[in-house]
C-alpha cells in the first residue's frame, strides 16, 4: 500500500550540526502529504535523538553496522517506503519551502517515471545561503518550464555523456513503482553510486521530466564524503564496479544489444571524467602506473580472471592515464615555450 504521496529518505551518519535544518526544512514544506524515513548508519553522536525529537512523522531506523556509504541506508528505506514517490534527502542539506509541492505536481501531471531538477544552490553557512546563486552540475540549455526528455533512449544516452544530466539522485523524485518494476537500487559500492543509480533511470524511465525549479540547498563540506580523501585501491575497486554494474544492467536490454557501441560510450565517458578529477593524484607523482597496475593484477585479475569486464577497465585505465600524462606534458611544454619567448624578447631589448 502506497500510504504517502512522497517518502523522503535521509541516510545519516553522525550529522548533529546539521540534522535540525534539515528536518526542519520538511516540517515547513507547504505539502505535507509525506513521509520521512531516516536511516541511522550506527552514528556515535546525537544524531538520532535530534531526529526523534521532531516527532512520529520522522520514522529512524539503524542499521545493525556501519556500511560506511549511503548506498545501502537508502535501499534499506527503499524496502520500508510506502510513498508513491520516492525522494533522496543528505543530512547536511535543505530544500526550499514549495519543494515537494512543486515536484508532486509535475509528476502527477507528467506521470513521470522521473522528475529531474537541473540546478541547486551551494552554501557554507546561514549568510551564504540567503545570498547564493543557483548552479548547475550539467551542459546545455536550461529548460524553463516543465519538459518532457525524449523517448530516444540513444538520445538520452548520448545526452548522459554529453554531461546533460545532473546525476546527483539528491535533485530527482522518483516514481516508487518505477524503481520496483525495473528493480533499481543503488549498488553496494562506497564511491559513484549515484552516477549508477540515474544510469538506469535514465535509461529504463518512460516519462522523464526536466524540471526549472531551484529548490535545492547543497551544503558545501570539506569534510563530506564527496571530498575526503580515499586511496588508489577503494577508487580502482570502484572503478571497476561501476563499469561492471553497469554492464550487468545493459546486458538484459535490448537497445544495448542491438547498439553496443553504447556501452562502449558510456563506459568511456565515465572512465574519462572519474580519471580527469584523480587526475593531480597520478601527475603529481603521488601515484604511479606501476601502483596501478600492480594493485590491478593482483586484487582483481588473480583473483576474479573469468571477470572480462575487470581487464576492459583496466585497459580504459590505463588509455586515459596516458592521455592525462600527455596531456600535462603539452602543457609544460607550452609554459617552457612562453619562458623562452621572454628570455629572447628580454635579449633583443638589451642588445
Amino acid at each position: 500500500m502506497r500510504n504517502s504521496a512522497v517518502s523522503v529518505i535521509i541516510p545519516v551518519y553522525n550529522a548533529q550540526d546539521y540534522i535540525s535544518e534539515c528536518l526542519d526544512s520538511l516540517v515547513k514544506q507547504t505539502f505535507q502529504d509525506f513521509e520521512v524515513i531516516v536511516v541511522d548508519d550506527c552514528s556515535t553522536d546525537g544524531s538520532c535523538e535530534i531526529v526523534k525529537s521532531f516527532g512520529d512523522k520522522f520514522k529512524v531506523m539503524t542499521l545493525s553496522k556501519n556500511s560506511g556509504c549511503p548506498s545501502l541506508p537508502r535501499n534499506f528505506a527503499l524496502a520500508k517506503a510506502c510513498g508513491k514517490y520516492v525522494y533522496f534527502l543528505d543530512s547536511d542539506d535543505l530544500l526550499s519551502e514549495t519543494a515537494l509541492e512543486e515536484l508532486y505536481q509535475v509528476a502527477e501531471k507528467f506521470n513521470a517515471d522521473v522528475v529531474h531538477l537541473e540546478k541547486c544552490i551551494p552554501f557554507l553557512d546561514e549568510e551564504s545561503k540567503i545570498n547564493a546563486n543557483p548552479i548547475s552540475l550539467q551542459m546545455g540549455e536550461f529548460v524553463t518550464e516543465p519538459t518532457l526528455e525524449t523517448f530516444d533512449i540513444g538520445k538520452r544516452v548520448i545526452g548522459f555523456t554529453q554531461k546533460r544530466f545532473m546525476w546527483q539522485v539528491w535533485g530527482k523524485l522518483f516514481r516508487y513503482q518505477f524503481l520496483f518494476d525495473n528493480k533499481i537500487k543503488f549498488p553496494a559500492i562506497s564511491l559513484f553510486e549515484d552516477y549508477v543509480f540515474a544510469f538506469e533511470c535514465i535509461v529504463a524511465a518512460k516519462n522523464y521530466v526536466r524540471a526549472p525549479f531551484v529548490s535545492y540547498y547543497y551544503r558545501v563540506r570539506e569534510d563530506s564524503m564527496a571530498h575526503k580523501a580515499i586511496s588508489i585501491p577503494e577508487f580502482m575497486e570502484n572503478l571497476v564496479k561501476v563499469v561492471k554494474s553497469m554492464d550487468d544492467f545493459m546486458k538484459g536490454r535490448k537497445f544495448f544489444i542491438d547498439n553496443p557501441e553504447y556501452k562502449y560510450m558510456l563506459a568511456d565517458f565515465f572512465l574519462q571524467e572519474r580519471l580527469d578529477v584523480f587526475s593531480k593524484n597520478f601527475i603529481s607523482g603521488s601515484y604511479t602506473i606501476g601502483d596501478i597496475y600492480d594493485f590491478l593484477y593482483k586484487k582483481i585479475f588473480s583473483h576474479r580472471p573469468q571477470d572480462n569486464i575487470a581487464l576492459t577497465t583496466y585497459l580504459f585505465v590505463a588509455a586515459n592515464i596516458l592521455i592525462l600524462h600527455t596531456k600535462q606534458q603539452a602543457t609544460e611544454l607550452d609554459e617552457l615555450k612562453r619562458q623562452l619567448a621572454v628570455l629572447k624578447s628580454n635579449l633583443e631589448v638589451s642588445s
